[in-house]
């Protein structure tokens, strides 16, 4: 009886801290205690805020999941408020399979908004609910071809297109994604998401199914 209570409060903390940490650009906070807290995981912009620097025609959005699937969107934000009236969808909405380092090189943003800043959303609609974090950004022109140390691909970490209708919605009225005269990188069949080695679900899926199958047997 103990074993399967104590069992229990492990899944329980598992799940209850199953976020992600945003690694590029550099996040508002990196805390994820309110991750659950839109529109930036309990985070605002003040004079403190770092500033990065963000390619309009390809740069890399990069983080750390605990989730053994996830989907993810990339908002861009003009403006220093994440409520701004104009957002567009970076790229399109990405699956991810497998937990994680994950990087995705080519998100994307329309070319007017070279010099101006914004915000880089990033949102996951997970497991236990949609999860966010920003990073406060500088548009700049071109495509990053010194992408950080932090973009990489965590092994049996994969992703592909998906649809999603609430992540969708958090776009509301927005223009969506760029279009191709927008920018020299639009997403197509033959630049897919960032993809790893294969696409499974991670040791952390199989640690928590190796624990529900014991609970089964208490």
């Amino acid at each position: 009886m103990f074993a399967k209570s104590l069992l229990l409060s492990l899944l329980t903390v598992s799940v209850a801290n199953a976020h992600f940490t945003l690694r590029y650009p550099e996040p508002l906070g990196k805390s994820a205690a309110k991750q659950d807290q839109g529109p930036c995981g309990g985070y605002s912009i003040d004079s403190n805020t770092p500033v990065t620097q963000f390619h309009v025609d390809g740069d890399a959005v990069a983080y750390a999941s605990s989730h053994p699937e996830v989907k993810v969107l990339f908002r861009i934000i003009e403006g220093n408020s994440p409520d701004g009236p104009n957002s567009f969808k970076g790229y399109p909405i990405v699956e991810q399979y497998g937990s994680g380092d994950f990087c995705e090189p080519k998100v994307t943003a329309p070319k007017d908004l070279v010099g101006k800043q914004g915000i880089v959303q990033v949102v996951q609609n997970a497991v236990d609910g949609m999860l966010y974090a920003c990073a406060y950004v500088r548009f700049v022109s071109g495509v990053n071809s010194n992408l950080p140390d932090t973009c990489k691909n965590g092994t049996g970490v994969d992703a592909d297109f998906a649809e999603d209708p609430s992540l969708e919605a958090i776009l509301g009225g927005s223009t969506g994604t760029p279009s191709s005269s927008e920018t020299t990188s639009a997403p197509t069949a033959t630049n897919p998401p960032s993809s790893g080695s294969l696409k499974s679900f991670s040791l952390v899926a199989g640690v928590v199914g190796f624990a529900v199958a014991i609970l089964g047997g208490l």
